[in-house]
């Protein structure tokens, strides 16, 4: 193929004389080559030779031929579907291989490792052992990269609902062929429409390709009628079966079981996982084994299978439990309605608590559909926990639709206890989307917890209430519910319920304005509590909330805990880590919505803004209305750090508009001060001006923690408007207010506010004393961000004082910060306007004196010293450079220690590299 591929290109007349010889070479395996150059039969015809000769002849003017080609240039030799090879083939590329290490040639070859035959097994050793080849292995595609494939193959940018993407990257477990051939499949049976942009499948089932079946055939078509058997009844099992209960149904001595078992895995069927544990290579094979049997057939051995498993295990429950899904879906499949109404439920509930929400969904579906064919209402549990589920799962529609079905049987049957906790459930469902609509049925459920006379019941209620009255800003309110509620828990000793309580005091703690004493007083036992129950959706959350408080930004007017930027990066990695383990989406985006509002306040721009966008685009797939509005306020944040203050707003105004549908105080008490802020950055005050006052008044005292942000941009707007005194006097109205009992520190943002204003009203040393303050503060909370602009307004206060060199020390500490910040930002023009626009802020530096300019390129090293270290370069003793420079040698040996201090180095060997990486030796 890929010779007549190669001269289809040539003419008799264009054809190269050096290529005449090799075509006549080649026109015996070739014989059409003749008709196309007629000229090759003028030529001599070769002498008949023996086949190894001959095949000797041609390998060598094949690897001429191709050696040729890659002197001119390199050279790709690519050879796909190596598996379907033959002998000849092979033996010619190891010669080539053998022959062409010296030419620019690269051999690549693929090939499917399921269908590995002897031959090619045997020249992949042979590859190996002479280190020839280097391997590849082509992982399978994610559900991401089928996704993008699927939208390639449907030329769409809408591409295929979710419900279409998760059937075919199943089916074909990331294999792309199948993703292929399974579309094809679609298409061909109208399996496929499209609706509203969007492709959707038809049908509940979709058809294994005409392919695979035809493969599938071919493979099982010189089995032996046992081993037939054998895997039919495997293929009813599924697609991974244990060979102890296949055993058991073949009724047949071990012996002749493992024969047959060999002889269906040298027909390249199946592959063994474990030691009882075997699977079909793909499940598209499983599949066409089992589409051949009629559906009574399947009945009869799914009930033969449910019978067997039920008969293993009713001497051991362990038994039971691991066969436990297999029971579930072979009694659904064979009709056995009672058991399988049982076995589902009991699936769904083992798999909600292993986190695996979809499977869960599946289970409770079945059971759902058993309970029907019984004639049966299905049991109040159902509903609640695939509810519970699809919630997990972002699905809104779905979820209410269980829980208020849940309610009405619950009513209907006057179970007041599964009446509650459907109220609680629907609650809960509407705070990611209608506040008001939530705290309706938080009431409800709290007056019906005090009739039922249950304190646990009454407690949970108690706080579902308590932390509506906290979402809509009634934050004392909120802390005495929940107060009362913890009160009732610790007398019932329920550690759940006191975990869960103590997650809800410190969020109100902290909104408070006691952020350090809701982190260390709460948080931590909190998450001490969540940890040792396992409960991994709740720890994520916690973790995620104390990373999103470590970052200065969000503790802008208060006490910090004073987290290290590790301990916040640690506790956003593993609150996602969690919330991926528990398959929760919404904890997912809640989690990377905390690591951008940590990871911009620590200057880590380029990690924070991955963060939020992908918080954003989680939050958008799944309908969270909450977290979207959260994700849009963190982008608006950090644009506004990276001073792009188009941009800031506009994700900003996005944010606090969902904040305002969704009714919540807190999303707009956390994003209106920042929308302020980018209004001011845009010179746009009265807008900013009456952002603030969504919040608080201008002259009001705050009360809170949204309060006092709000008051400290309020603030920042008199500054820029001029009104420096009334700038100061609210910096110290927050300094001498701050809430809680922690120890006193420093409050950047605060200090900063009050330094400029000292500034602006010429009180210089005073200002530069508050700026000092903001600085250590700024370096203790690990915020880059705020640092370089306090740098930049201490230098200015220097340069004031006539203290040029200090001024000088900030200005270059402050563009020294910038740089680092601009280093942390991947995209290239966020990071080049960043950096221009940042640095312009900053005075520019003068030039230095000579003399100073080569102590600072020479790491502060005096010229005695820098020549000290030439000198050590050279491998000159102590003793040998105090004779050169004459002086002592204990003069010499200080020079020595000093050069090690001042370069940070620990041996004389480190001075005589750097020495020489600056050209000293050189100069001497």
């Amino acid at each position: 193929d890929l010779f007549r591929a190669y001269f289809a290109h040539w003419t008799p007349t264009s054809l190269p004389d050096s290529m005449h010889g090799f075509a006549a070479t080649l026109s015996r395996l070739l014989p059409e080559l003749a008709l196309l150059f007629p000229d090759l039969a003028t030529l001599p015809t070769p002498p008949t030779m023996e086949p190894e000769e001959e095949k000797r002849r041609l390998f060598a003017a094949v690897t001429h031929f191709v050696t040729e080609q890659a002197a001119r240039s390199p050279l790709l030799l690519e050879v796909e579907d190596l598996h379907w090879c033959d002998d000849l083939s092979l033996d010619l590329l190891l010669h080539l291989a053998r022959r062409c290490r010296q030419v620019q040639l690269l051999l690549l070859v693929t090939y499917r490792s399921d269908e590995l035959q002897p031959v090619l097994r045997q020249w992949l050793a042979m590859l190996d052992r002479e280190h020839l080849a280097q391997e590849m292995v082509l992982e399978r595609l994610s559900r991401t990269e089928v996704a993008a494939m699927l939208a390639s193959m449907l030329k769409t940018q809408q591409g295929a609902d979710a419900d279409l993407l998760d059937t075919l990257y199943t089916r074909s477990e990331g294999n792309p062929f199948f993703v292929e051939e399974l579309l094809k499949s679609l298409m061909t049976t109208g399996g496929l429409v499209r609706v509203d942009g969007t492709w959707k499948r038809t049908g509940a089932h979709a058809p294994v390709p005409r392919s695979v079946q035809e493969a599938v055939q071919q493979r099982t078509m010189y089995l032996s009628a046992d081993a037939k058997r054998l895997v039919t009844l495997a293929a009813v099992a599924g697609r991974r079966f244990n060979i102890t209960l296949l055993h058991e149904m073949m009724r047949c001595d071990e012996g002749q079981f493992l024969a047959l078992l060999k002889e269906v895995m040298a027909a390249q069927l199946v592959v063994e996982e474990a030691v009882d544990q075997f699977a079909f290579r793909h499940a598209l094979t499983q599949q066409a084994i089992s589409a051949e049997l009629l559906l009574l057939e399947r009945q009869a051995l799914h009930r033969s299978l449910t019978e067997t498993i039920e008969r293993l295990s009713t001497s051991s429950p362990a038994v039971r439990e691991r066969f436990l899904e297999d029971l579930a879906y072979h009694s659904f499949e064979a009709g056995m309605w009672g058991q399988a109404l049982t076995y589902q439920l009991e699936a769904g509930e083992k798999a909600l608590s292993l986190y695996a929400q979809q499977a869960a969904i599946e289970h409770f579906t079945r059971a759902e559909d058993a309970a029907r064919h019984l004639s049966q209402i299905p049991p109040l549990r159902l509903y609640l926990a695939r509810g519970q589920a699809l919630e997990t799962l972002g699905d809104f529609e779905r979820a209410r639709s269980d829980y208020e079905q849940a309610l009405k049987t619950a009513r209907d049957v006057q179970d007041r206890s599964m009446e509650w906790q459907s109220m609680i459930a629907i609650g809960f469902l509407w705070t990611g989307h209608d506040y008001e609509r939530a705290g309706t049925w938080f009431r409800q459920a709290l007056a019906l917890s005090e009739q039922l006379a249950d304190p646990i019941l009454h407690a949970h209620s108690l706080n579902r209430f308590g932390n509506w009255l906290m979402n809509t800003g009634r934050y004392q309110e909120a802390l005495e519910v929940h107060r009362q509620a913890l009160r009732l828990l610790e007398a019932q000793a329920d550690k759940v319920g006191m975990a869960d309580t103590l997650e809800l005091i410190a969020g109100v703690s902290l909104f408070m304005g006691d952020t350090s004493g809701a982190t260390k007083e709460f948080f931590d036992r909190a998450i001490e509590l969540f940890r040792s129950l396992g409960d991994r959706q709740k720890l994520s959350f916690n973790l995620a909330v104390r990373a999103r408080n470590s970052g200065s930004e969000m503790i802008d007017s208060n006490f910090s805990a004073l987290l290290t930027q590790d301990e916040g990066t640690q506790d956003a990695e593993e609150a996602l880590r969690l919330a991926r383990q528990a398959n929760s989406p919404s904890g997912q985006a809640f989690a990377e919505m905390a690591a951008a509002w940590a990871q911009s306040s620590f200057g880590a721009f380029g990690s924070a803004l991955a963060h939020a966008r992908e918080a954003l685009r989680i939050a958008t797939s799944i309908e969270h209305q909450e977290w979207a509005t959260g994700a849009n306020g963190g982008l608006g944040q950090l644009y506004l750090l990276m001073l792009e203050p188009d941009r800031a707003v506009t994700s900003l105004e996005i944010g606090v508009a969902g904040a305002q549908q969704l009714g919540s105080m807190i999303w707009i008490g956390y994003l209106a001060p920042y929308l302020a802020l980018a209004y001011m950055m845009r010179r746009e005050f009265p807008r900013a001006a009456a952002t603030l006052e969504t919040i608080i008044l201008r002259d009001q005292e705050p009360k809170n923690l949204f309060e006092r942000r709000a008051a400290r941009v309020w603030g920042e707007l008199a500054l820029a408007q001029g009104e420096a005194t009334r700038a100061l006097a609210i910096a110290e109205q927050l300094l001498t207010s701050v809430p809680g009992d922690a120890r006193p520190q420093p409050i950047p943002h605060l200090l900063a506010l009050k330094g400029e204003a000292l500034l602006a009203l010429q009180r210089l040393e005073e200002a530069a004393e508050a700026l000092e303050q903001a600085k250590m503060g700024a370096q203790l909370r690990q915020a880059p961000s705020l640092l370089w602009r306090i740098q930049r307004s201490l230098g200015r206060a220097y340069q004031l004082l006539q203290r040029p060199e200090r001024a000088q020390q900030e200005f270059t500490a402050a563009r020294h910060v910038i740089q680092e910040l601009a280093t942390t930002i991947d995209e290239s023009s966020l990071r080049e306007q960043f950096l221009h626009t940042a640095l312009d802020l900053v005075p520019q530096e003068k030039p230095l004196p000579p003399r100073e300019a080569a102590r600072q390129a020479f790491g502060g090293l005096t010229p005695r010293e820098r020549e000290v270290a030439a000198l050590v370069a050279q491998g000159k003793t102590s003793r040998e450079i105090a004779d050169l420079l004459v002086v002592s040698e204990r003069t010499a040996e200080v020079h020595v220690s000093n050069i090690l201090g001042k370069l940070g180095f620990t041996s004389r060997a480190q001075i005589a590299a750097w020495a020489v990486e600056k050209g000293l030796t050189k100069r001497a």
